[in-house]
């Protein structure tokens, strides 16, 4: 044949596309190339000279790219995704392999979407489990594909009691990704259980296996009438177009059987086949399409905590200063009590603001007198009546509750925001270097680099600077 059509005879495992074919690749020696891939692009950056904003842009747009060719077919070993998290995660504080930083935040949490109290940084498994559940529902969906027939053909000798047809003695891509639909991830349930079957003909959908006249398998609701049927592998047209006469191995007779059978009967009666083609919905999205999103969004999901604090991002602050006070809120930057707690040694925990107690998130931004007198001219400024707070969510939810109009509230969510950011700029400039910072250059300061993020970041680009100063935005 190799002759015939003029091609090479080459042995497995090979390449094709950079994908290894017919390599075990539940072996780590397997995935050495998505490990240089890493490696060779955060050797082209600097984690130190970034901000933590750019880090998190690069995570986004690169990094969480990167494996996903090989994801895309190939089910991950548990020590592939612990170790590309691992990369992720020194990056995003700053440090690598040889230089080792602070995670102020744990993986969990940073791994969780904006809306859930997160910085929406994708897992790795999240995204592997979803890029393989695609093949099932083109599995289900695309039953005349010609890949669809060989797995038929290759995996027909397997277990015929399942979803998908899997021979477990065949080493193959195919059995892994069934085990990743088949296994329970999202409240105990599967992926598979929210896959739905929508009869047309009743051809292609399975009556006993396959979701489709609820959102279980009749099997799991029916386990008793399951148990006694001779022909289980039937598909719902096979069942419906016999008559309606049950192939038992005994009669029903028993309590639960006979409960059974009449709730099933009660179900059946009210259906009917119709004609055209069966087709499959995703229970994961509203739309009923299945994609890899709402598979991610799903598993996601499944992770989040509720009654979790959730902070509103400002568009028009940059990204650095948003994950600031997402930081601030969860008490994870390093003051010196924090510092303290985590066993790094320093040699005073005197506020370097102030100079007369130590220094913890609370009094840095609240109760530090240098601080309340930037809030003072903060209200003065904006409008506003005295600033008073007793917790840094006091300060973020500032703006909701104001009687000032919508403008005016998203200028002043981002202002509370900025403020934030250069009293910390304040901070480090008097530990790192010494200054003595001022309230009057502090707030200077804080309304130009606002003026400067507002106009330059947001839709009110014609906002001059003497109207800035008198804050008045419209």
């Amino acid at each position: 044949m190799a002759n015939w059509i003029g091609c090479k005879v080459n042995s497995i495992p090979f390449k094709y596309l950079w994908l290894t074919v017919g390599a075990n690749m539940n072996r780590i020696n397997n995935w050495r190339p998505v490990y240089d891939i890493f490696e060779k692009r955060l050797s082209l950056w600097k984690a130190a000279l970034l901000s933590i904003g750019g880090r998190v842009t690069l995570i986004h747009s690169v990094l969480e790219s990167l494996p996903t060719y090989f994801m895309s077919l190939y089910k991950a070993p548990v020590k592939v995704i612990k170790d590309l998290e691992s990369i992720k995660e020194k990056f995003l504080w700053g440090g690598s392999n040889n230089v080792r930083k602070t995670h102020w935040v744990a993986w969990d949490r940073v791994s969780l979407p904006k809306k859930a109290g997160g910085l929406g940084i994708c897992k790795l498994a999240d995204a592997n489990l979803a890029l393989l559940s695609k093949w099932g529902w083109r599995f289900k969906n695309d039953p005349e594909s010609l890949w669809v027939k060989i797995i038929n053909a290759i995996h027909s000798g397997g277990s015929k009691w399942s979803f998908l047809p899997c021979n477990k003695s065949v080493r193959s891509v195919w059995v892994n990704i069934c085990n990743v639909l088949n296994k329970p991830l999202v409240d105990n349930k599967t992926i598979r259980c929210f896959f739905k079957g929508e009869v047309g003909s009743g051809s292609d959908i399975l009556f006993w296996f396959d979701p489709w006249l609820s959102d279980m398998p009749l099997k799991d609701l029916f386990p008793c009438l399951f148990r006694l049927k001779i022909v289980k592998d039937c598909s719902v047209l096979d069942r419906l177009a016999d008559g309606g006469t049950w192939l038992w191995r005994f009669n029903p007779d028993s309590t639960s059987e006979m409960q059974e059978l009449s709730s099933l009967s009660g179900m059946l009666s009210s259906f009917s086949l119709a004609s055209g083609r069966d087709k499959w919905m995703w229970l994961g999205d509203s739309t009923g399409l299945f994609s890899v999103k709402s598979a991610k969004d799903l598993l996601v999901r499944s992770r989040c905590v509720p009654n979790v604090r959730v902070i509103d991002w400002c568009e028009w602050v940059p990204i650095k200063c948003n994950i600031f006070v997402w930081r601030l809120e969860l008490n994870r930057i390093p003051t010196f009590d924090a510092l303290a707690s985590r066993g790094i040694a320093i040699f005073s925990r005197v506020c370097p603001l102030c100079g007369y107690e130590d220094e913890s998130v609370i009094h840095l931004f609240i109760s530090c007198r240098f601080a309340e007198l930037i809030w003072h001219k903060i209200s003065r400024w904006c409008h506003l009546p005295a600033i008073f707070a007793f917790s840094i969510k006091d300060l973020l939810d500032l703006h909701l509750f104001s009687r000032l109009g919508s403008t005016e509230k998203f200028v002043v969510q981002g202002i509370m925001i900025s403020t934030c950011w250069c009293i910390w700029l304040a901070r480090n400039k008097a530990v790192f270097s010494d200054i003595k910072p001022s309230v009057e250059g502090v707030f200077r300061e804080m309304r130009a680099l606002g003026f400067f993020w507002f106009r330059n970041r947001s839709r009110f680009q014609s906002v001059e600077w003497n109207d800035w100063c008198k804050f008045v935005i419209m």
